[in-house]
């Protein structure tokens, strides 16, 4: 069910939705209908049955409290820059939202935001044909979360209530100028933010090394002892106490 009066201070392209199973789903039905008219679309839902992260993990939302929303783009970028996406939509998130709060966000790559260590955001990029759709899982206004989660809200680090249609918009403005800039310029923006820089991690294959920067679409360069890795997959990149 379409709620046809939440949000509609965003414009016409815009679907809010009480119940739906995925904001991603529907906004990439939008691109194959569409193509590249559906540029701009926004897909929102209160409630979410099928909202998905990175590798299928779930995303939860609170009802009313909470934004999960999805924006078709069409980049203009070459097809091999897209990588940069989603640490793009992450920046945008950053420019958007906490900052203009006062808050300190960083950008855990490639697609988190963390306010004080804690997960405020969740991306997940899909595309299809020409057009990318942006999924985006904020939390706004909730006031607690389990333990285990490792969430916080901008309510819990404010101690107020944030405008829900007034986040959608800025990050909306954020992201649609992004697109005009060079991934370099975002390259360098993402690395002021990029939560770990310069620390000592360990990845997935047990080797130690400290991230230096990123590779020509968006991948990590982590340098070890004896060689400069490429990394594209975050799965078990963690913290490390030392690189000995």
């Amino acid at each position: 069910m379409t709620s046809e009066r939440k949000f509609a201070g965003l414009g016409s392209r815009i679907e809010w939705h009480e119940n739906l199973g995925s904001t991603n789903d529907r906004a990439l039905e939008i691109v194959l209908e569409h193509g590249r008219e559906a540029e701009g679309w926004i897909v929102g839902a209160e409630a979410q049955t099928a909202g998905r992260g990175r590798k299928g993990a779930q995303w939860l939302c609170e009802p009313g409290r909470g934004l999960a929303f999805s924006l078709v783009l069409c980049p203009r970028w070459e097809r091999r820059y897209w990588g940069w996406l989603s640490l793009g939509a992450a920046l945008s998130v950053c420019t958007g939202g906490p900052e203009p709060l006062g808050l300190a966000p960083l950008i855990k790559w490639p697609n988190d935001v963390l306010v004080e260590g804690r997960k405020v955001c969740g991306i997940l990029i899909e595309t299809r044909g020409p057009c990318a759709v942006v999924g985006i899982g904020l939390n706004v206004n909730e006031s607690a979360f389990p333990p285990e989660l490792g969430a916080i809200s901008l309510f819990q680090l404010l101690g107020r209530e944030v405008d829900r249609e007034q986040l959608v918009g800025e990050i909306r403005e954020k992201m649609t100028e992004l697109l005009e800039l060079d991934p370099q310029v975002i390259a360098e923006r993402v690395w002021e933010r990029l939560a770990w820089r310069d620390k000592v991690v360990v990845t997935a294959s047990g080797r130690k090394g400290r991230i230096r920067g990123f590779g020509e679409n968006g991948e990590l360069k982590v340098e070890t002892p004896s060689e400069l890795l490429t990394l594209c997959d975050p799965e078990g990149v963690r913290l490390a106490e030392r690189l000995d």
